[in-house]
């Protein structure tokens, strides 16, 4: 079963810094928001779809497992 929605954490657990995994998921609702979609425009969202996270940073390979 393959991810559809991201979040920082698990760009943490791909590798990327905390910072880094921040700075990627505020472009991707970015992305999202030029996309027409609004509701990303707030701050409490924390989660995007991958595949805006992949139009940002191109394929990465999330981990699957969860805790």
């Amino acid at each position: 079963m393959s991810k559809t929605m991201v979040n920082s954490e698990d760009l943490k657990r791909a590798g990327f810094s905390p910072y880094t995994a921040s700075n990627i998921i505020r472009q991707a609702k970015h992305y999202m928001v030029q996309q027409g979609y609004e509701f990303y425009e707030g701050r409490r969202v924390s989660v995007v779809p991958l595949q805006a996270v992949k139009s940002v940073i191109g394929d990465v390979e999330l981990s699957q497992t969860e805790d």
